[in-house]
């Protein structure tokens, strides 16, 4: 969302949403400084970003989906957040597909939770690399051992 600022995102939200209210520059200079504790952007910059944003029309989704992508990149894992983009490009597709395989007369018709196992074994393997049998081998041996 922001560029070249170092105020947080709640900030820039906080500011938008102030001055979309009606409240003038002065008014929120002083919320800032009460609601966060710091030293507030100055009203050239809050200008910049009430011009960038909208001019008092705050895209709510957008403002929220470019947060929460940035929660997620900060606080995921670097495999978390290929898992989760593996899931999204790979996962659910397949699944959707048995899905519609299922409910449709095809021959080949697919259960769709033995499609997802074999899209988790296949993602483990990708990132196990050579380790993958040897997971497999102790959690067969944890299992008791499968025939």
């Amino acid at each position: 969302m922001k560029r070249g600022t170092r105020f947080s995102e709640k900030i820039v939200a906080f500011v938008l949403t102030e001055r979309s209210r009606g409240k003038r520059w002065k008014d929120i200079i002083n919320a800032v400084r009460e609601t966060f504790h710091i030293e507030p952007p100055s009203e050239r910059q809050m200008r910049t970003w009430y011009r960038e944003y909208g001019g008092g029309i705050i895209d709510q989704e957008k403002l929220l989906r470019e947060t929460l992508i940035k929660i997620t990149k900060d606080s995921t894992p670097l495999l978390a957040l290929a898992a989760q983009q593996n899931v999204i490009e790979r996962g659910i597709p397949r699944l959707l597909q048995a899905f519609e395989k299922k409910g449709s007369g095809l021959a080949q018709k697919e259960d769709p939770a033995v499609v997802i196992g074999l899209f988790l074994l296949s993602f483990l393997e990708e990132n196990l690399g050579g380790k993958f049998d040897e997971v497999l081998k102790r959690y067969q041996e944890i299992r008791g051992g499968i025939k």
